[in-house]
């Protein structure tokens, strides 16, 4: 196994529709990849000896809606892997939370849609993407207080913290949607690409 793709999401929001939208965002993250990308929602958890890299995905549950527990166990799963993780949306607030960061409801809730965010450090997870880009944006919460070790790779006027890395374990995140694009808006292809590259899987 190469990636494994870690659903999020609350287990009463996994409808047909919900697992649907999952299975299209797994295939186009195991096309970027070259390699398998497995599912697995997070409540039943295990990782697999061989697994290259983790891919924590966006939710659409609150975070009330979580069993704590549940969430700790992730967190134990996740902090015990030694290898690249990527969080998306949700995914990127839990890491946030694993490494003892704060997270709030956004300051500005807007619709959907694809919007502008400013690069503030293209080294790694960034690399190649305009200094201006324009990503999938569709959020209700967002990280008010970055963990120790980590910094701030993008920023926008909707959200200050848009994408993270962290300085002592292979760790990357983003609150805008990189499986999100299209040929108008490639930068969030771009921006996985540079994930599984970084994994050693690209």
């Amino acid at each position: 196994m190469a990636v494994l793709f870690v659903l999020t999401e609350h287990a009463s929001f996994l409808s047909p529709e919900r697992l649907a939208e999952y299975e299209r965002i797994r295939a186009r993250l195991e096309r970027i990849a070259g390699k398998p990308v497995a599912t697995a929602p997070y409540a039943e958890l295990r990782v697999p000896g061989g697994t290259d890299a983790l891919v924590l995905s966006g939710s659409s549950a609150p975070w009330a809606a979580h069993d704590q527990r549940e969430l700790e166990r992730l967190g134990d799963l996740v902090r015990s892997f030694e290898g690249p993780v990527l969080g998306i949306c949700a995914g990127m607030q839990l890491q946030a939370l694993f490494a003892g960061g704060r997270v709030a409801r956004s300051r500005r809730e807007d619709p959907p849609g694809f919007r502008s965010i400013e690069v503030l450090d293209d080294r790694d997870l960034l690399r190649g993407v305009p200094a201006s880009a324009t990503v999938y944006t569709r959020h209700t919460d967002e990280v008010i207080g970055l963990p120790e070790a980590f910094r701030v790779l993008a920023g926008s006027e909707q959200c200050a913290i848009e994408a993270i890395a962290a300085a002592d374990r292979p760790w990357w995140g983003t609150q805008f949607h990189p499986e999100e694009f299209d040929e108008e808006h490639p930068a969030g292809e771009r921006v996985l690409r540079s994930f599984f590259e970084l994994a050693g899987v690209g």
